[in-house]
């Protein structure tokens, strides 16, 4: 384990502990590897163009529809710097229903890597920005916030995080309110009683919008100053 924290568990708090971290990071399945201390960059830069593109005025809501990649993983990082909260949608719904969810959850933009494969008729609720991060258009506009200052937000343990949904099986899906106490907690308790550390990778294969991969995969790895291998 690396440093103990001091007090209730954040996840700006086990975030800012890797922010120097350079032999360990993160693995991609296409092979690729970026350090922590280049990731947390990339939280930052990424937080600072978010910040550039939601209204102050409303509930900093920014949905995902990602595969289990490095960006999805920066975004975790970008909300733990800027206070943001990640809402977690699933990609195998389409069309309505997926828009319900999106309205659901009152998200202000959704970034995507795979609007080629089409998510299906009015998926995008009117007047949302839906931001395609493969694109040349916004690696451009990413690029104007390389070199962000790194800052993290003073969060407390009872803010939210994340609204991650439920399955459905019941119903419509429900967006689940998650704390950082539901997510930094776990992390820490799961890394302490498995006795990770930086010399262990952590190898996440549920998709990064369920529940279980955040808790029990990210936050974890994150908590021991571990390494992540994304599949």
């Amino acid at each position: 384990m690396t440093a103990p924290l001091n007090g209730a568990p954040t996840v700006p708090g086990l975030v800012a502990r890797l922010v120097d971290v350079d032999d360990r990071g993160i693995h991609a399945d296409d092979g690729s590897y970026v350090s922590w201390r280049q990731h947390v960059q990339s939280g930052a830069d990424l937080a600072a163009a978010l910040r550039a593109r939601l209204d102050p005025g409303r509930p900093p809501h920014v949905g995902v529809l990602l595969g289990n990649t490095p960006f999805f993983s920066a975004v975790l990082v970008a909300a733990a710097q800027a206070g943001l909260v990640v809402v977690g949608l699933n990609p195998t719904r389409r069309g309505a229903a997926l828009r319900r969810d999106i309205e659901h959850a009152d998200c202000q933009l959704v970034l995507a890597d795979d609007l080629a494969n089409g998510y299906g008729d009015g998926f995008v609720p009117a007047g949302m920005a839906v931001v395609d991060v493969t694109s040349a258009a916004w690696a451009d506009e990413l690029a104007t916030f390389r070199g962000s200052p790194i800052t993290f937000v003073d969060s407390a343990f009872d803010d939210l995080f994340m609204l991650i949904f439920t399955s459905g099986t019941s119903g419509e899906p429900k967006a689940v309110r998650c704390t950082h106490e539901k997510v930094a907690g776990p992390g820490v308790m799961l890394a302490e009683r498995f006795g990770l550390g930086p010399a262990d990778t952590c190898y996440l294969s549920m998709p990064l919008f369920h529940s279980n991969a955040i808790m029990a995969g990210w936050a974890p790895a994150v908590a021991a100053g571990a390494s992540i291998a994304l599949r």
